[in-house]
């Protein structure tokens, strides 16, 4: 299956050039969006918002880097490049951006300065130059940008972005029609923080609540208000998916920071509101972009965003970056520039996604512009996560004029470098929970998304197990725009509570702005189990199995995860599925493993959190070996992977004579030949990850030992000997010498060394054990025996413990002699 990856970022390019929906230019530049709405009445003193995307210098080994520092073993392993480190390696050349900002500059136009990543240009458009394009603004931006290019520029450019009405992401937060009420209570009065917290007398010193249980505990009103509308509390959530073991570990998120992506406002007295209940500290603060989102409360998607993550992972540091959607008369880049200004700035660990578009709407111009920059983000140790969803498998049944009930996905979660996530209802929260796919059905609000890609397979779900049923026949060419034989991206890659019958319970006091109730109420969709992921990513990079080493792009270690310990950490989703018209012919129906309704199921978070930090593939740490020529060795190699993994030792350089058992990583043997080796040794699973270590092993020969004389005769006889370190062996230490039947040792032997040396000796019987103060290459050693009349000849084992190495005992013979 390994050769299927092949395919590579160059082919995705050519899968997309087939489905371009946009009008290409002879030099292949292409607008982000045709789908702009005309601007007619525009007032000529405002300014459009557009930018420039600008081709990474070299694709392929963009590519080779993603997967390098998301594969386990790797020399590139989670070392991630800060944005201007990323931008001198990968990102447009220097020359090729001033270039481009000349031309711009030299044709009235105002370009910005080019992102850190190298990747893109912001341009501000004056609306004089569209406000009398009619239908044909979206043409006119592109001729605008287009025409100040030199011809020899135009092939570094990506893209221009420039969405419009049609073309505007979609906030993902959904109500139950049948749960519009809210409760009536001082805290839904739309009181500010400071009020709510005098009501009901709470603090915000502590994340664990009045209960002692771990983790956020909701207050009074809070309780009462989620049996009225039916909703699914922090507590309840923590629980079924296993977060409260992680409290109870201290892991509260500290010291992590999550960016939300928002293109509305929300007012930060509901975050407040929310926090004061909960019992909650945790740092939220705005970053604008492209002059930010407007101000109010907003629809209640940025609201459920922010809540629902702070109420499962508490002490997170929330950076909401706010930017303008495509809604207005004027084209603009701000959902792009909202995820560019994220990644370019660096600030956030995790990110969280809860806005999408379909795929197929979207364009494949926007497509690849957002899909290298979610690569930058990958480079640089981000994980992205983003909801799949609320049409089931028919992301574009939108009802607007290019609404179609065919199969389809939401982007950005079919993005290859970033987590989808669908959605479930929450039967039961157990734990164990009791789950089954969200599908309200013809005329309810939704189902969770999922379906097939039009981008190719990454390594991540290709280089499954079979047991989990990833690689499906569905996701096979032609289902989709890939060479035949290769596989397509599946979505989601996992799946949380999504249903708005069983939804969050969130605060929102905007019933001033849109016709729903304030105060605290019910939420759900596809935007609510986004959080979840990224608050479990979160306490992940916080927890201790992290080692301050962030996740980065979560897909492979989700994978490699869940082919280790499925059942350990993930709850399988086996029922329902998500064909939200019943037009599709029930596809996709969730079953065993992973599925395109629910894709790996949802978390078990406490054991998942640590398998995703400890999914290096390790080969412990060999220290140098020193043994005997013909002596017998064992040599024990430790390899460690996620559990249940099947681990292939190798080695070369080994010693002639030993050899290694390529299933249990053990060197035995006996060493044939005496020298110094220089041994690599290396472990692989069957996902292709890899370690290895190099030590060097030195093989002695034999100790040599001369008798040098015998004298004496009977009782009082003398031995003489002199025993020097082999060819390659050590020096000598402890030095052992057993004399043969018939001779026994007298309590006076004498030692000679090297004059700063000393040695201790110790008799016992027939064996004299002579110790030295430091290692020496050679000993004389003279032995008072006394003959016992056995024999004549004499031959004494020496044995040999040298130097300071703990090397097997060494034996010789010694020949005879008088």
């Amino acid at each position: 299956m390994a050769a299927q990856s092949s395919i590579g970022r160059g082919a995705r390019r050519a899968v997309h050039a087939a489905i371009v929906a946009c009008s290409v230019s002879a030099s292949g530049l292409v607008l982000a969006s045709t789908a702009v709405a005309s601007a007619p009445s525009a007032p000529v003193a405002q300014r459009a918002h557009i930018t420039v995307t600008l081709r990474p210098r070299d694709p392929a080994a963009l590519a080779r880097e993603v997967r390098a520092v998301s594969t386990p073993g790797s020399p590139s392993y989670r070392h991630y490049l800060a944005p201007r480190a990323f931008g001198a390696r990968y990102g447009a050349r220097p020359a090729t951006i001033a270039s481009v900002t000349r031309a711009l500059r030299a044709h009235g136009l105002a370009p910005g300065p080019a992102s850190a990543g190298g990747l893109s240009i912001p341009l501000t458009v004056p609306a004089a130059a569209l406000a009398h394009a009619g239908a044909a603004v979206g043409d006119t931006t592109r001729a605008l940008v287009l025409g100040a290019l030199p011809r020899s520029t135009r092939a570094s450019v990506e893209a221009v972005i420039a969405f419009g009405r049609r073309s505007a992401a979609r906030p993902l937060a959904l109500r139950d029609p049948t749960h519009r009420g809210a409760l009536t209570s001082p805290l839904n009065a739309g009181l500010g923080a400071r009020s709510a917290a005098a009501v009901h007398g709470v603090s915000a010193s502590t994340a664990t609540g009045a209960s002692g249980a771990p983790g956020p505990q909701p207050c009074a009103a809070a309780s009462a208000a989620a049996a009225a509308v039916h909703a699914t509390t922090e507590p309840t959530i923590a629980s079924a998916y296993g977060f409260d073991a992680l409290y109870a570990a201290g892991d509260e998120g500290q010291g992590v920071t999550v960016a939300v992506y928002e293109l509305e406002p929300n007012d930060p007295a509901d975050v407040a509101a929310f926090q004061a209940c909960y019992r909650t500290h945790a740092a939220v603060s705005y970053v604008r972009v492209d002059g930010g989102a407007g101000s109010g409360a907003g629809s209640d998607e940025a609201a459920l965003d922010i809540e629902n993550l702070i109420g499962l992972a508490p002490r997170v540091h929330v950076l909401v970056y706010q930017g303008p959607n495509a809604r207005s008369g004027l084209p603009g880049s701000g959902p792009y520039d909202v995820f560019s200004a994220i990644v370019n700035q660096d600030r956030a660990r995790v990110v969280s996604v809860s806005w999408g578009q379909c795929e197929a709407q979207l364009g494949s111009a926007a497509q690849q512009a957002e899909s290298v920059l979610f690569e930058q983000a990958a480079v640089q140790g981000q994980t992205i996560v983003a909801a799949a969803g609320d049409n089931g498998s028919e992301d574009c049944d939108t009802g607007g004029p290019n609404s179609s009930t065919g199969l389809a996905v939401d982007d950005p979660a079919s993005q290859p470098e970033v987590v989808g996530v669908g959605g479930t209802t929450l039967l039961a929260a157990g734990p164990p929970p009791s789950e089954t796919v969200w599908n309200s059905g013809p005329g309810g609000p939704g189902a969770g998304g999922g379906g097939v890609s039009d981008w190719p397979m990454g390594p991540d779900q290709l280089d499954t197990p079979g047991f989990l049923h990833v690689r499906r026949a569905a996701a096979r060419a032609p289902a989709c725009n890939v060479p035949r034989g290769h596989y397509c991206r599946e979505v989601p890659d996992v799946s949380a509570n999504a249903d708005p019958a069983t939804g969050y319970e969130v605060y929102w006091n905007g019933a001033d702005t849109v016709p729903e109730p304030s105060g605290w109420q019910a939420l759900g969709g596809t935007s609510a189990a986004a959080p979840v992921w990224a608050a479990l990513f979160a306490l992940a990079d916080a927890s201790p199995a992290c080692a301050s080493r962030p996740l980065g792009f979560a897909g492979p270690a989700l994978y490699r995860a869940a082919a280790g310990d499925y059942r350990g950490d993930f709850h399988d989703v086996t029922s329902g599925g998500n064909d939200l018209t019943g037009g599709n012919g029930g596809r996709w129906p969730a079953g065993p493993g992973y599925d395109l309704a629910s894709g790996l199921g949802t978390p078990d978070a406490a054991p998942l959190a640590r398998d995703l930090c400890d999914d290096s593939l390790a080969l412990s740490r060999v220290r140098g070996q020193s043994s005997a020529l013909g002596a017998a060795v064992a040599v024990a190699l430790h390899g460690r992977d996620v559990r249940g993994a099947r681990l292939r030792y190798t080695a070369r350089g080994l010693p002639p004579g030993v050899r290694i058992g390529h299933r249990n990583g053990r060197l035995t043997g006996r060493p044939r030949r005496p020298g110094r080796y220089r041994v690599h040794v290396a472990v692989r699973d069957g996902r292709g990850a890899r370690a290895g270590r190099t030590f060097a092993w030195t093989v002695g020969a034999l100790p040599r030992v001369t008798l040098a004389r015998v004298t004496g005769a009977g009782g009082n006889r003398r031995l003489a000997l002199t025993i020097a370190s082999g060819r390659h062996a050590p020096w000598l230490r402890r030095i052992r010498v057993r004399l043969p039947a018939g001779f026994a040792a007298r309590r006076h032997p004498h030692a000679i060394v090297h004059a700063r040396h000393r040695a201790s000796l110790r008799v016992a019987g027939s064996a004299v054990t002579i110790t030295l103060s430091a290692p020496c290459p050679s000993v004389r050693v003279s032995l008072r025996v006394r003959d016992l009349g056995r024999g004549s000849d004499v031959r004494v084992a020496v044995g040999v413990r040298a130097g300071s190495t703990g090397t097997s005992v060494l034996r010789a013979p010694l020949g005879s002699g008088r």
